[in-house]
């Protein structure tokens, strides 16, 4: 979907003012997004973002990973440690939804020296995160603009990014861009790797 066209704001007449980055967008109707695990991808002033509906709420972050531009919402919500979150693909990041911070599972030395996975942890948010609502029937995005960079900005916009995004992680072949294991087979910039 491409929501980067300007829509009227909810409640009022009249477009938001041209160019205005933070105007909410139209990007799907409340119907398509009514029940849990329900996803709908959209291009916001050329940002490729993906709401989801969480449990009856409404949650949305940019689609591409921070960490190498992989097609981060195409899988499934995942309840980890009792956060929704996202899997990327390529690399197995794990993304809260709702604060777009990337978890990792701690491994803890035993008394006699192994490591085992402990509890989840936080090395703080990677993914932006933007206000998704609904009003009158239809869901609209209004893009973050707070200050300062995140890691997802990186490739938040980047067009090979975002149409692999939008192919559903499938290459311009049909083929899957991954290999057993969730290593990628092209990079962020779309060509493929070399194996050595």
């Amino acid at each position: 979907r491409d929501g980067g066209a300007a829509a009227g704001a909810p409640g009022e007449a009249g477009a938001p003012p041209e160019g205005d980055p933070t105007a909410p967008v139209r990007v799907a109707s409340a119907a398509e997004l009514s029940r849990h695990g329900a996803k709908v991808q959209a291009t916001v002033h050329g940002r490729y973002v993906t709401v989801f509906n969480v449990g009856g709420a409404l949650r949305c972050l940019d689609a591409v990973c921070y960490h190498a531009g992989g097609p981060l919402t195409v899988g499934d919500i995942e309840e980890v440690d009792g956060r929704a979150c996202v899997r990327c693909p390529w690399h197995n990041y794990i993304v809260t939804v709702e604060t777009g911070e990337k978890l990792y599972q701690a491994l803890v030395k035993t008394d006699d020296g192994k490591l085992v996975p402990g509890g989840w942890e936080s090395v703080g948010v990677r993914q932006r995160c933007h206000r998704a609502y609904e009003e009158g029937g239809e869901v609209f995005v209004a893009l973050d603009a707070s200050e300062g960079k995140l890691e997802s900005d990186k490739y938040a916009k980047d067009p090979a990014c975002g149409k692999r995004l939008m192919q559903g992680g499938k290459s311009a072949m049909g083929n899957r861009l991954f290999r057993r294991g969730g290593a990628p087979m092209v990079g962020a910039d779309g060509t493929w790797r070399k194996r050595f």
